[in-house]
């Protein structure tokens, strides 16, 4: 079993600037059946998410109790009920000094797989849904969105032990509601240290010098293997290894690409943070708005697809059999 301890507390604020109701729960879930399920969901959920961001316990934030708590917690000099007990009291501190109103399931766990420990907080949210009961009437359910990843915090024990790292945590906070994320922040201590679209940046402008040494068809290959790497690895919640991906693009020279990256970068990394969205973007062109939306290959500009800055153009030179079906059918009714 990979979960050493949970345990689900309860915070809540039923009208706007009122109190803040804590429920805790006196002793741990038994990590087995349902809240097993649960917490893999909400994990695929949160590593599934584009919105992490990476970081550390902000230094200049003294006043911070989770780094004293935590470290105790993993010397076992204090219990993990008596951690999430603190944990949820400060939380519930930062949420009075707010008037927004909230109701929410807060699941705490640890877990140790292979080696590795991580704490994982998760602010649980419920969605309203219809059922039809017995008696064939209709009546109102609440349940758990696990796929709707409000407020989250990670922390990974064993990159926190590693001096001057730097991405030991990772945090998901919600754009719906300010206040609550400002105040899930303040409590975590969080300062993020990654600017993604920065590295991400960077990383592609090396990838597309690298990829100009190549024949074209070469030059394809590789970046298409480059992005299934790279977001692959994000939807695990890991960064680029460098050196393996390395590796995985040419078996018979290993260190090419990591060398090439390393001459390159101004300050080079084993291990790289990436934006997700933009890596997508580095071989395949979208957009959308109202009443149109359309997606293409980037090898295909110049080919088969032609833009012109000057006016805006773009003209397709070759079209999709169904899209063409769908015209002829469209001009033969007009």
């Amino acid at each position: 079993m990979s979960i050493k301890h949970c345990i689900i507390h309860s915070l809540k604020r039923t009208v706007e600037s009122g109190d803040v109701q804590l429920t805790i729960r006196d002793n741990e879930n038994t990590p087995e059946g349902p809240i097993v399920s649960l917490f893999t969901q909400l994990k695929q959920s949160f590593q599934r998410s584009a919105t992490r961001q990476y970081g550390l316990f902000d230094p200049e934030q003294g006043d911070n109790p989770l780094p004293g708590w935590l470290k105790q917690l993993e010397s076992e000099s204090m219990g993990f009920t008596s951690v999430a007990q603190k944990l949820s009291e400060h939380l519930k501190s930062k949420l009075e000094e707010i008037s927004e109103g909230f109701s929410a399931h807060i699941l705490y766990v640890v877990e140790e797989l292979l080696e590795e420990k991580q704490l994982y907080i998760f602010w649980v949210t419920h969605s309203e849904g219809q059922y039809i009961d017995s008696e064939m009437e209709i009546d109102h359910i609440e349940f758990v969105d696990s796929g709707k990843m409000n407020y989250v915090l990670k922390l990974d024990f064993n990159q926190w032990q590693v001096e001057n790292w730097q991405q030991y945590l990772s945090v998901i906070t919600s754009r719906g509601s300010k206040e609550i994320a400002q105040a899930f922040l303040q409590f975590c201590g969080f300062v993020s240290s990654v600017n993604l679209q920065q590295q991400t940046n960077e990383f592609l402008e090396v990838v597309e010098e690298y990829s100009k040494s190549l024949s074209p068809e070469e030059s394809k290959t590789y970046k298409n293997k480059i992005v299934d790497y790279c977001v692959e690895q994000d939807m695990q919640g890991s960064p680029i290894n460098v050196r393996n991906l390395s590796e995985e693009l040419n078996s018979a020279n290993p260190e090419h690409f990591s060398n090439f990256v390393s001459q390159k970068m101004e300050d080079p990394k084993e291990e790289i943070y990436t934006h997700r969205n933009s890596i997508k973007k580095f071989v395949r062109f979208y957009g959308r708005e109202k009443d149109l939306s359309i997606s293409f290959s980037s090898d295909m500009v110049g080919e088969n697809v032609v833009y012109n800055p000057d006016t805006g153009e773009l003209i397709l030179k070759e079209v999709p059999k169904s899209l063409r079906q769908q015209l002829a059918k469209y001009l033969e009714k007009a």
